[in-house]
């Protein structure tokens, strides 16, 4: 009779309600927390296109292969590599994209590097609700793998298993990286305490990641109180540039680094971004989603290097090999971009 029960409310329930998470916090954080010997990359919203990904890899230095096969390896030393999340959907192949990634972070690991692989909302859309519609590419993509969507959903097997299990953050160094940048202006351990006990309560439908405003979901284009973007001057003693200051001190960091944004922008004091074109704002917010993927078309993509080595600077690398550097610590240039980067296929 209870076994009945048991069934019978669990076909009852929604299924963003079934996927209470248990999860291992101390094993997998919410933020991952390195202080890394050498340099950082940051890629951003890779959606599905594992041919442009790998070309931007070979682009960029990280590998001389594929390394998925025997014959390609890591070329990057002691690097960070973050993904700011979202490899998923729009694209051609999801899946294959999740496989490159983890394969790039298993041949890190055995040159003594490492690739943090962080949860974009595309990610956690699904494993809140496989069938709310978002993920119609992501599904097909799993149904012609042979995986039951649902199972995936669930943290079942293996490739559920590494999406439950995914971070919503990494500071590397004093660089904050997450899909869509607004922390709310708390401090680390705050943050930490509130995404734990978000995801505890409620699975990955938890208002922390699910909110207009959180950290997976805040647009530029203006969720915010007044419609405003989340890191626009919200009062007249704080601008823009303070706001972000603020942010990144509570934080313990110097710049913050976002994916999630594609489209183009004009900001509130006057400066504009293209769309597909990867840019900074007061040397504070780096803007890395370039709508790399064949099913946004913004453009071929590009790769964030961080050089921490001697003056920090950091640089766009395109898929061709050119690199544009859009900020460094002696310049006082309030925005610094590089021109949207052509597809090589």
């Amino acid at each position: 009779m209870i076994l009945r029960l048991a069934a019978l409310l669990a076909f009852l329930l929604p299924a963003a309600a079934q996927n209470t998470i248990h999860r291992d916090w101390a094993a997998d954080p919410a933020v991952v927390q390195i202080d890394p010997p050498g340099d950082i990359y940051a890629i951003g919203d890779v959606h599905g296109d594992s041919d442009r990904l790998l070309r931007l890899l070979r682009a960029a230095r990280l590998v001389d292969g594929d390394p998925r096969l025997p014959a390609g390896h890591w070329t990057a030393g002691n690097a960070v590599v973050v993904f700011t999340g979202d490899m998923v959907d729009k694209g051609p192949h999801s899946v294959g994209t999740i496989q490159l990634i983890r394969a790039l972070r298993d041949a890190g690991r055995k040159q003594g590097g490492q690739v943090v692989i962080l949860m974009g909302n595309h990610e956690a859309e699904f494993l809140a609700n496989p069938d709310a519609g978002k993920s119609e590419d992501f599904l097909a993509d799993l149904k012609a793998a042979g995986l039951n969507a649902h199972d995936v959903a669930a943290c079942r097997g293996d490739l559920g298993e590494f999406l439950c299990r995914l971070p919503f953050a990494a500071r590397v160094g004093d660089w904050f990286f997450s899909h869509a940048g607004n922390s709310g202006g708390r401090k680390m351990d705050q943050l930490i305490a509130d995404l734990r006990k978000g995801v505890d309560q409620d699975g990955f439908a938890t208002a922390q990641l699910q909110d207009a405003n959180s950290l997976l979901e805040a647009r530029l284009g203006g969720k915010g109180p007044g419609g405003r973007p989340w890191f626009e001057a919200d009062s007249p003693r704080r601008s823009g540039e303070q706001l972000l200051a603020d942010y990144a001190s509570a934080l313990g960091v110097a710049h913050l680094v976002e994916g999630h944004q594609h489209d183009g922008v004009r900001f509130q004091d006057g400066a504009e971004r293209q769309a597909g074109q990867m840019m900074q704002l007061y040397g504070r917010i780096f803007f890395i989603d370039t709508g790399m993927s064949r099913g946004v078309g913004d453009s071929g993509g590009a790769v964030l290097h961080i050089r921490r080595q001697g003056a920090p600077q950091a640089e766009a690398i395109c898929p061709s090999g050119m690199t544009t550097v859009i900020w460094d610590t002696g310049a006082h240039a309030k925005l610094g971009a590089a021109a949207v980067c052509p597809a090589q296929d």
